[in-house]
């Protein structure tokens, strides 16, 4: 299947919608010219490519499948294109932006869109937090590496990262596009030239890698569990629709094209620090230091220098994915605040930058809480990443499974001659068995993934009081506070209704 056919999964306007706007939307307030390209930078710099390099892929090496890492990331490409169509296909029925609340809201009714709508902001929030500290991790082994020199406690690195990427994120969103762009290009470069170093040497035994034999031994779960997050940020794409020219045509192109370059992006990555090694001291060499093992790869494959460029490029690698999820966070609390579920202040934009800028400065403020007060108790910056990072992550796998569900539900009661079976039955059904499938090894091995029983333990219970809660609440709105109750989701209106 081409790019150019999984494009056309979008439906066609349908008579009598009004016409996307090419800037902006006057109804939202938002505005925006963000092209194809943009939108792709806009993802890999949510990923963080490099970071995710040196970070997660010699993990899934050395504690999951080890030598079938590469068919791991394929595999799990597969998957997320495939739970693409499904969500484009309904992304073209909305007539605004909200990514997971709107949608799961239009598939499976208000009191479940409201708890997926405070899953989504608690998730990115995390995501954020966790990521400031992640930061932190890169300013300090820059320093450390690089210059030899001690720096100051790893709050100050976090909180210096969150001024500037909440400062950025108050303005329109081209800016930040732009500053995403220059990072992304800078660290895919030197991604791929390490590759193409790696593959031209052959390595200390050669190119050959078995990469079937090992797929389902080790510690799969923990490998489809972390390679999953090393391909979030496509779903982030949905809430950037109203400030998109052409949306309908460039937000799936974007969307199938991130995925597929991420997933090959790390396949190639994966397969690339195997052969570096060899394939009969890969596994060690991952196990021994992650991060430091692809510096040094990089350093011997390429030239000394480019070790201490890519130390750098870790750092603005990891500045742009701060950036990024902090733009989205912006997104969802514009909507939920547009719907009447938070004050009516939050879901208005900026008259001079059209941009979210109340909703940006609130969640850049709660993201300062969420790593300050891991600070303030005495965590170190390694627990504070592992946990926030781990449960963000966690809860986005499950924000996946809720969506797939939502869209069956909602081209069954929806039924039309301009839907296809792939898209709106087919291909949702399949992503919900799989996503489901990962999500439940996630919650078994989510000690693994947060390193904390009690962390995990907690979490589980935490994800279904709010699951309920959220529900619950809806259901009350509905008999008490009717008027509320309608808001719920009221950006979920569809272009047919």
């Amino acid at each position: 299947m081409s790019v150019d056919d999984l494009s056309n999964t979008e439906h066609p306007p349908v008579a009598g919608a009004a016409a996307p706007q090419p800037t902006g939307s006057a109804t939202t307030g938002l505005r925006g010219n963000l092209g194809v390209a943009s939108l792709i930078a806009t993802v890999i710099a949510f990923n963080g490519p490099l970071a995710m390099l040196a970070g997660f892929v010699p993990i899934v090496i050395s504690t999951g499948n080890g030598l079938s890492a590469p068919l791991t990331y394929l595999v799990l490409g597969v998957v997320v294109l495939v739970f693409s169509v499904g969500l484009n296909a309904m992304a073209s029925r909305m007539t605004h932006p909200g990514a997971f609340y709107t949608y799961i809201t239009a598939g499976l009714g208000r009191p479940a869109g409201l708890a997926a709508g405070f899953l989504a902001l608690l998730t990115y929030l995390a995501l954020g937090a966790g990521t400031y500290a992640l930061f932190a991790i890169m300013a300090e082994h820059l320093l450390t590496d690089t210059f030899a020199a001690a720096g100051p406690p790893w709050w100050v690195w976090a909180l210096l990262a969150w001024a500037a990427c909440t400062a950025l994120s108050m303005f329109n969103i081209e800016l930040s596009a732009k500053v995403l762009g220059v990072f992304m290009l800078c660290e895919m470069a030197i991604v791929l030239v390490w590759d193409a170093c790696v593959l031209a040497d052959g390595g200390p035994e050669g190119r050959s890698v078995d990469i079937f034999s090992d797929f389902f031994s080790g510690s799969f779960a923990l490998a489809m569990v972390f390679g999953a997050l090393c391909l979030t940020g496509f779903e982030s794409l949905q809430v950037f629709r109203s400030e998109t020219r052409d949306a309908a045509r460039a937000v799936p192109r974007a969307t199938y094209l991130s995925v597929t370059m991420l997933a090959g992006l790390y396949a190639l990555g994966a397969f690339c620090y195997i052969i570096s090694y060899g394939p009969s001291q890969a596994v060690a060499a991952g196990a021994e230091d992650p991060t430091g093992s692809v510096l040094s790869s990089i350093r011997i494959y390429v030239f000394s220098a480019a070790g201490d460029i890519a130390n750098v490029l870790l750092l603005t690698s990891t500045f742009a994915a701060c950036l990024a999820i902090q733009n989205i966070s912006a997104r969802y609390f514009f909507t939920l605040g547009g719907d009447g579920v938070l004050p009516a202040r939050i879901g208005r934009a900026n008259t001079k930058h059209g941009s979210p800028m109340i909703a940006a400065a609130i969640a850049g403020a709660l993201m300062l809480l969420g790593f300050g007060i891991a600070a303030l108790f005495g965590y170190s910056v390694v627990e504070t990443f592992t946990v926030l990072t781990g449960l963000g992550g966690f809860w986005l796998i499950a924000l996946w499974v809720g969506t797939s569900v939502a869209v069956v539900r909602f081209f069954h009661t929806r039924r039309t001659e301009s839907t296809r079976a792939w898209q709106v039955l087919i291909a949702p059904v399949l992503a919900a068995c799989a996503l489901g499938a990962i999500l439940v090894l996630s919650a078994i091995h989510l000690e693994e993934i947060v390193a904390s029983a009690t962390v995990a333990n907690l979490s589980l219970v935490f994800l279904a009081v709010l699951l309920i809660g959220g529900m619950a609440l809806g259901l009350w709105y509905r008999t008490n506070r009717p008027d509320t109750y309608r808001r719920i989701g009221k950006q979920a209106e569809t272009a047919d209704s």
